[in-house]
C-alpha cells in the first residue's frame, strides 16, 4: 500500500476509536457511585462522509442504585447528524468492557436506548438488552442504525439496575469499568473509490503517458494499487479494481477474501481466499482455494459444449481413420433436406476416394465440411468435417436437417444452460453448505463465461480451414494474447444470474461464480509472463471462467492462473469462488493487510 493509502486508513481507524468514557466506580456504602464530569463537553467521535456522532457528556462517573425504570438511570445523549445531501451513512454504539465483576453479570443490570420522534421532547425505546453475558474485554454492540442523508437522529443512552429483577443485593459495592463507543462504518466502495486513479494517465506506479499497457504485467511502473477503468468514471458507478501487489484482504463469513473490483451496480466482487488463521489472512496454494482441483467438464470433453458453465445439447466428437477408406465419398459446402433426409449439393462439390485419395485432399476440403461418407451424397445422418489430419477426420453428427450453425447455437448459445458442468456443481455445492446464511448480503450480479466465437476455423461451414491446429477459438483468445484489451462486456446467455434478466440469463441457483480472465488481466496477470507479485498469484493454479479454445479437434481449453501467476489453459486446475457484496456493504475495522484485514460482518 502506497503511503497516501497508508494515510486513509490511519485517518479511518482514528475515527473509529475515539470515544468517551463512561464508567462506574464503587462507593463505601452504596451500589455503583457515579460523578458526572465536564457535561458542557462535546466529543466528535466519527465523520465520514458527512455523517458526525457526537455524545455528552463524554464521562461519567459515580453511583448506581436500583431504580423502578430506565429514565431514573445515568444518561449519555448521542447526537447522529449525516450533513450529506445524497447519501446514507450507518453508525453503532457499543460498550467497550475493560472489567465487570461477576455479580454484576446479571439480568438486572440493564442498558436502554432511546431514540426522539420530535427533535427532542418526546422518546421511544428502540433498543434494550443486559450485561448477563457481558465479559471483562467484550465489545458489546447496543445499537446501530443507518441515518438518512440531511437527517439528525437524537437518542438518549441509559444504564440503570432494575429494582424488579435479578440479584441486587449481589450488586452492592461491584465495579463496573466501560468506554461507551460509537464508530461510524465506511462502505467498501466508498474507501475503494478514495484511493482509485485513472487507469489510462501516468500516475504514480505508471509510468506511461498512455496509462497501464495490458500486454505486460503488473509492477511499480505498470500498476500498482486501486484503478478507475477508462470508459466507466462518469457512470453513477465507476468501476475500481485493484492491481498488483496490494492491501485488499477482507475477513466475510467466516472466510478470507480478496477484493477484485466494484460492479456497476455500486457492489464489491471478492474472490475466496481459504479459512482465516487468528483472523489473518495469509492463505496461498492449494489453503487459498477449495480442497479439491477439479476439471472443468467431463464426459463431454471432446464437445464444444464442454465451454459452458452450464451446457446444453453435446454433440460428440467423432473421429475415422480415412486412410482405410475404400470407397469413394462426396464432400459438399451445403445441402438441402427433403422427407428425412440429408442431399448434399453438387456445386464445388469434391469426390475421390478414401487411402490415396484423401491423403491428397484432405487439405484441398476448403468449405466442403459435409459428407455421408458414400458417392451419392445422401443420408438420413450427415457429418461436418471440423478437422482433419493426413489420416484422420474429426466430425459431429446432425441429423433431422439441423446444419453447423444450429449445432454451434445449441452448445454455445440459445439453449446452452441447462445442465451444471463439473465446476459450477464444485462452487454450487461449497455455496450451499457455507454461504446461504449470507445470501441476503449478496448482489445477483453477472458472472461472465464468454463464449463469444473469435476464429471458426474448421466450424466455418462457408470456408474455415480444417486444417488449422486452432479449431476454434473465443474472444478470451483475442483479449488475452492479441489485443491485450480486457472487457467487461458480456453477452446476456453468457452472463450468469440467479433471477437478474435484465443483465442476465437467471440460471444461478446462487449467487456465485469464478474469475474472468479480463478481471485477472486487470489486476496484473499476463498470457504466458511470470507475475508473482499480483495479488491473485498463489503458487498455485485455478480456473477462470473464460474459454480460450480448442486445438487439434478435441482438445478444449479453458483459461486458469497459473502457479506462476500467468494466465495459462488446462482442463484441470483449483477452484477459487466469487461473490459480490451488496451496494453500501461496510466494514467495520481493518487496513487490508494480510494480519489485519478488512473486516465485514
Amino acid at each position: 500500500m502506497n503511503n497516501d493509502q497508508n494515510k486513509i486508513s490511519k485517518k479511518n481507524l482514528i475515527f473509529m476509536i475515539f470515544t468517551i468514557v463512561a464508567v462506574l466506580m464503587t462507593g463505601t456504602f452504596a451500589w455503583l457511585s457515579y460523578r458526572t464530569q465536564d457535561t458542557a463537553m462535546v466529543l466528535t467521535v466519527g465523520d465520514i462522509k458527512g455523517l458526525t456522532v457526537t455524545l455528552k457528556p463524554y464521562q461519567i462517573k459515580g453511583t448506581l442504585a436500583p431504580v423502578s425504570g430506565y429514565s431514573s438511570g445515568k444518561v449519555v445523549d448521542v447526537t447522529a447528524q449525516n450533513k450529506s445531501t445524497t447519501s446514507s451513512d450507518n453508525f453503532r454504539l457499543f460498550y467497550d468492557v475493560e472489567t465487570i465483576d461477576s455479580a454484576l453479570q446479571d439480568s438486572g443490570f440493564k442498558y436502554t436506548v432511546t431514540k426522539s420522534t420530535d427533535g427532542g421532547t418526546n422518546y421511544i425505546i428502540v433498543k434494550e438488552g443486559n450485561f448477563l453475558n457481558a465479559s471483562n474485554g467484550d465489545i458489546l454492540e447496543i445499537y446501530q442504525e443507518n441515518v438518512l442523508a440531511n437527517t439528525t437522529y437524537l437518542y438518549k443512552v441509559y444504564i440503570w439496575i432494575d429494582s424488579s429483577s435479578g440479584n441486587q443485593s449481589n450488586m452492592q459495592n461491584k465495579t463496573f469499568t466501560a468506554e461507551l463507543r460509537a464508530s461510524v462504518s465506511q462502505s467498501l466502495f466508498t474507501m475503494i473509490k478514495n484511493q482509485a486513479v485513472m487507469d489510462n494517465v501516468k500516475s504514480t506506479y505508471v509510468t506511461n503517458n498512455n496509462g497501464i499497457q495490458f500486454n505486460d504485467i503488473s509492477s511499480d511502473t505498470n500498476g500498482k494499487g486501486v484503478y478507475i477503468r477508462n470508459g466507466t468514471e462518469n457512470d453513477l458507478y465507476p468501476i475500481y479494481y485493484y492491481r498488483g501487489d496490494v492491501n485488499n484482504n477482507v475477513l466475510f463469513a467466516n472466510f478470507c477474501w480478496k477484493i477484485v473490483r466494484t460492479t456497476d451496480t455500486g457492489g464489491v466482487k471478492l474472490i475466496y481466499n481459504g479459512v482465516p488463521s487468528n483472523g489473518q489472512c495469509n492463505n496461498t496454494g492449494t489453503a487459498s482455494q477449495l480442497a479439491s482441483t477439479s476439471e472443468f467438464n467431463t464426459g463431454n470433453s471432446y464437445s464444444l459444449a464442454n465451454f459452458g458453465y452450464m451446457y446444453g445439447t453435446v454433440y460428440e466428437r467423432g473421429r475415422d481413420v480415412m486412410t482405410s477408406k475404400t470407397g469413394v465419398y462426396k464432400y459438399a459446402k451445403s445441402f438441402s433436406y427433403e422427407n428425412g433426409s440429408y442431399i448434399l449439393s453438387d456445386e464445388g462439390a469434391m469426390n475421390f476416394a478414401g487411402s490415396s485419395g484423401w491423403s491428397t485432399n484432405y487439405n484441398q476440403l476448403s468449405n466442403n465440411h459435409y459428407t455421408c461418407f458414400n458417392a451419392s451424397g445422401t443420408c438420413t445422418t450427415v457429418r461436418y468435417i471440423y478437422y482433419t489430419t493426413a489420416t484422420w477426420a474429426y466430425y459431429i453428427t446432425l441429423a433431422g436437417g439441423k446444419s453447423v450453425s444450429n449445432a454451434l447455437s445449441e452448445m454455445l448459445t440459445s439453449s446452452s444452460n441447462t445442465t451444471n458442468s463439473i465446476v459450477k456443481t464444485s462452487v454450487d455445492n461449497w455455496y450451499k453448505n457455507n454461504m446461504l446464511n449470507y445470501t441476503d448480503k449478496l448482489e445477483d450480479t453477472p458472472w461472465c463465461n464468454d463464449r463469444r466465437i473469435y476464429s471458426y476455423s474448421g466450424w466455418n461451414a462457408t470456408g474455415g480451414s480444417t486444417t488449422s491446429g486452432q479449431t476454434i477459438s473465443f474472444r478470451g483468445l483475442q483479449r488475452s494474447g492479441i489485443t491485450y484489451a480486457p472487457s467487461l462486456i458480456c453477452a446476456i446467455n453468457d452472463s450468469f444470474t440467479v433471477s437478474n434478466v435484465t443483465v442476465g440469463n437467471g440460471k444461478l441457483k446462487y449467487p456465485v461464480g469464478l474469475l474472468a480472465m479480463d478481471e485477472a488481466m486487470l489486476a496484473g496477470a499476463t498470457y504466458n509472463i511470470e507475475n508473482k507479485t499480483h495479488y491473485l498469484y498463489t503458487n498455485n493454479e485455478y480456473f477462470t471462467m473464460t474459454p480460450r479454445n480448442q486445438n487439434n479437434g478435441y482438445s478444449n481449453y479453458v483459461i486458469a492462473v497459473k502457479a506462476n501467476g500467468a494466465l495459462g489453459t488446462n482442463n484441470t486446475s483449483g477452484v477459487r469462488p466469487m461473490v459480490s457484496l451488496k451496494a453500501g456493504t461496510r466494514f467495520t475495522s481493518g487496513n487490508g493487510t494480510k494480519n489485519i484485514p478488512y473486516i465485514v460482518e
